[in-house]
């Protein structure tokens, strides 16, 4: 299946018109949570780009970089949900997205490796983003699991994307990233 195929299977299954005829069978909850990851860019770069870096890697990083990842954002999610504050959480967002644009163009396996591990304390900052920005009126049983699940979609999509496209694709999405980065770094 082409990766342009796989792009609108996952676009239609988080389409709001999904969800627009329920009649109250889908807890509001879990649609926020899937919803969530979707809203805000610096997120779903990240995201993106953890799944980028895992199918560059290949081997066990296919699976290891992403579990790592989301281990720390479960793991950030925690310290927000037992309410330890953690300063500059949204300065070290924008700065995870210029981490992960550089190291998406990294070619050296050990390097990117250990890099990446070095980066992955960036996914406690969005774990406890995720968790603060939790809505009050909504069930975290069901929102921070749905939140997780569309998160893994998406890094799904990024080692889909990862494996059927090349350099220049890496290098478009560096550049996206560092240029996304820098400018949440130069506005907050």
């Amino acid at each position: 299946m082409r990766i342009k195929n796989w792009l609108i299977a996952v676009l239609s299954l988080v389409s709001p018109s999904l969800y627009a005829h329920t009649g109250g069978h889908i807890d509001p909850s879990l649609v926020s949570g899937l919803l969530h990851p979707l809203t805000g860019i610096d997120h779903l770069l990240v995201l993106l780009a953890v799944g980028l870096i895992a199918a560059k890697q290949g081997g066990k990083a296919l699976f290891m970089f992403p579990a790592v990842f989301f281990g720390l954002m479960a793991a950030g999610a925690l310290l927000s949900a037992v309410g330890l504050q953690i300063p500059f959480v949204e300065s070290f967002i924008s700065l995870s997205l210029v981490a992960f644009g550089l190291l998406v163009t990294i070619s050296q396996q050990q390097r990117a490796q250990l890099l990446f591990l070095g980066v992955s304390f960036f996914a406690v900052f969005h774990g406890y983003a995720h968790a603060a920005e939790i809505p009050a009126d909504s069930n975290a049983a069901w929102y921070f699991p749905s939140l997780m699940l569309m998160s893994l979609a998406i890094c799904l999509g990024g080692c889909i994307i990862g494996l059927k496209t090349g350099k220049r694709m890496n290098y478009l999405f560096s550049l996206i990233c560092l240029s996304s980065g820098l400018y949440y770094l130069t506005a907050g």
